[in-house]
């Protein structure tokens, strides 16, 4: 299953995904990696790890314009997925010009500070890293790309995240961290996790240094507790922090951890790998934005949105010329029998009206096929069995100078548009009942 049209809309490979043979045409070190397949096109192994460098270094280079170099035992990034995670902290920060910006944890790549200076060119990025190796491999990918007046790169011990690298006396827009996932070397080797036993194997390799995947105080859970500890103390200075996650598991207990911190998670995908990101704030100011959310989440708001939308109570407009008890003997002895609703009088000028069948839509058609006889009037009764109810709507006719205005309210049912369905209803059949009374009822 490939995810990639849950990719970031942003994302450049979205749906442009990278052509193997035309990248190698163009940067042929990686035109001995490349593997025919028998439709013709070409694949690489993405268990090479030669391979994968290739593909990154030219992707890198042919797309952003990026010098790298990258170690075969260190962290080997995978741009696309990058990309995700940057797009989605520009949503956070509402694509802010010129932002600042924090890395924990930068890898030899020093690849989120320079997408993200490539995507955003007035940005600033101080960056930290605990691993020496890594840190001079940092600094000479930022030095060769021009980039050092940008990014900073810091060397930090492993004994505090933050402090030494955040100044309580700037403020920043953001921090990210691509934590390490594991726990231990046993989890790391897979020999022991939480993967389903039916679920294939991994199809590309980690690359990564124990130092850069393996946490053994917890794992990513217990490594970004860490940092969400560490965060109140600077709360005024970070506007909003963050964290990818590796394991759908783990972000479960991070968002119980942040029960009492707003936040915000979402999912990264690309591929056939999936990641998730969670963010939190300590600014009041701050209202996360709704495409920020999960799919799962944004579903639901909209949803509830939908939901809102439809119990805000439609209006229908009539002729000075119908006089208010015209209109209700309308509705009292031709519509609610006619669209064999169950109805009851709340007051003079109010009902409420449960609909168990959809008589009001397809009109034309249902003409072709009614019988003569109409449905009787039903009143509600007090032991109503029938459990498929398509609405129960409550209605309210005013009358203002001489002017009626008819109001439906949706309440409850399964068709939460019904509302809207009726009322377009009343505007087409109301101007044909008054022709039909012309005759034999003169209008008060």
């Amino acid at each position: 299953m490939s995810f990639n049209e849950y990719m970031h809309i942003r994302n450049r490979y979205r749906t442009n995904p990278v052509d193997f043979k035309q990248l190698a045409e163009k940067h042929p070190a990686l035109k001995s990696f490349l593997i025919e397949k028998t439709n013709g096109g070409v694949t690489l192994d993405f268990c090479d790890p030669s391979a994968v460098r290739a593909l990154t270094i030219a992707t890198a280079k042919e797309d952003f314009n990026l010098n790298l170099e990258l170690s075969l035992d260190r962290l080997i990034p995978r741009i696309p997925q990058k990309l995700n995670y940057l797009h989605w902290i520009e949503d956070l920060i509402e694509r802010k010009i010129d932002a600042i910006g924090i890395d924990i944890g930068c890898g030899c790549s020093c690849i989120h500070a320079l997408l993200a200076i490539r995507l955003n060119p007035q940005w600033k990025m101080f960056v930290s890293e605990i691993d020496p190796f890594n840190y001079r491999m940092a600094m000479k990918n930022v030095e060769q790309n021009g980039l050092q007046d940008q990014i900073h790169v810091i060397l930090m011990n492993s004994s505090a995240l933050f402090d030494g690298l955040i100044d309580q006396t700037n403020h920043y827009d953001f921090l990210m961290c691509n934590p390490p996932f594991f726990s231990d070397t046993f989890e790391c080797q897979g020999i022991t996790n939480t993967r389903k036993f039916n679920r294939p194997s991994a199809n590309s390799i980690n690359t990564a240094a124990n130092i850069e995947s393996i946490y053994d105080q917890g794992g990513e859970v217990e490594f970004v507790k860490r940092m969400i500890n560490e965060s109140r103390s600077y709360a005024t200075n970070v506007r909003i922090f963050t964290s990818q996650l590796g394991k759908k598991s783990s972000l479960k207990q991070i968002k119980n951890y942040l029960q009492d911190i707003r936040h915000i998670d979402t999912e990264l995908c690309q591929g056939n790998t999936m990641r998730w990101a969670i963010a939190w704030t300590f600014d009041e100011t701050l209202h996360f934005p709704e495409q920020c959310q999960s799919r799962e989440a944004f579903k639901g708001l909209q949803k509830m949105k939908k939901k809102e939308m439809n119990r805000t109570p439609i209006s229908i407009q009539f002729e000075s010329k119908y006089s208010f008890n015209f209109i209700k003997d309308y509705l009292e002895k031709n519509l609610f029998n006619e669209l064999n609703l169950q109805w009851t009088s709340l007051s003079a000028y109010a009902w409420t009206f449960d609909a168990y069948e959809n008589l009001w839509s397809h009109q034309r058609q249902r003409r072709r096929h009614q019988n003569d006889e109409q449905p009787p009037s039903k009143r509600l009764k007090s032991n109503d069995d029938q459990i498929n109810k398509l609405c129960s709507i409550q209605a309210r006719l005013d009358e203002h100078e001489g002017i009626c205005s008819l109001y439906f309210l949706f309440v409850d049912g399964i068709n939460a548009d019904s509302a809207n369905q009726i009322g377009q209803y009343i505007k087409n059949q109301f101007p044909k009942y008054c022709q039909s009374c012309t005759n034999t009822l003169k209008l008060e």
